[in-house]
């Protein structure tokens, strides 16, 4: 959706404007792709990435699965070179001191004017203020958030951006997950009646 605008085309119709010459959009093949955070989620999207020829690199606090990197072409850098160097970053990190504002307006300002953050992790993890300042600025060519520090976040001065996709923490909001969820709490409630855990 950010590289080919669909969030603006929307709006664009909504207001009975017809924007098709104004958003062009961007190929996603050949593209530079940082994930940070390679868990179950971040392996997945580099999986997704790969399949549609994106160039990927990778950033973790963890040791990062090799048969993984392997199979996607993983570059493996540090998080300031994965900045720097991606076209679109997503993140999949829990939120902790550590990774508390983890991308601030220093960081931002390493990244290409034309990047796109994605956040689908945790609020907090990205500094608002200081992405939408960049976004603002054209320092960020723009960002797609579910997570926000505060939630809801109605009001989030993000929404006056024309290149900002935000959704309201629905990343999991799927029959199929909310149902896998159930699942895997009434097994581990068996599991402690049973005294396994």
């Amino acid at each position: 959706s950010l590289a080919r605008q669909t969030a603006r085309g929307d709006r664009g119709i909504r207001n009975e404007q017809w924007l098709k010459k104004e958003l062009k959009g961007t190929e996603l093949a050949g593209k530079y792709l940082g994930i940070i955070g390679l868990g179950n989620i971040g392996k997945r999207l580099g999986r997704l990435a790969r399949a549609l020829n994106m160039n990927i690199i990778g950033y973790d606090v963890v040791p990062i699965d090799e048969e993984f990197s392997k199979e996607v072409g993983l570059m493996k850098a540090d998080l300031n070179t994965l900045l720097q160097s991606a076209d679109y970053v997503s993140i999949h990190v829990p939120l902790l001191d550590s990774t508390y504002h983890l991308i601030d307006a220093q960081k931002m300002s390493t990244m290409k004017k034309t990047a796109k953050i994605i956040n689908t992790s945790r609020g907090g993890v990205v500094d608002e203020d200081a992405l939408y300042d960049a976004i603002k600025n054209g320092n960020l060519g723009g960002a797609a958030l579910d997570v926000f520090e505060k939630e809801p976040a109605i009001g989030t001065k993000l929404a006056e951006l024309d290149n900002v996709l935000l959704t309201p923490h629905i990343g999991a909001q799927t029959k199929e997950a909310q149902s896998l969820a159930a699942n895997v709490i009434a097994e581990k409630i068996v599991q402690i009646l049973r005294g396994v855990i």
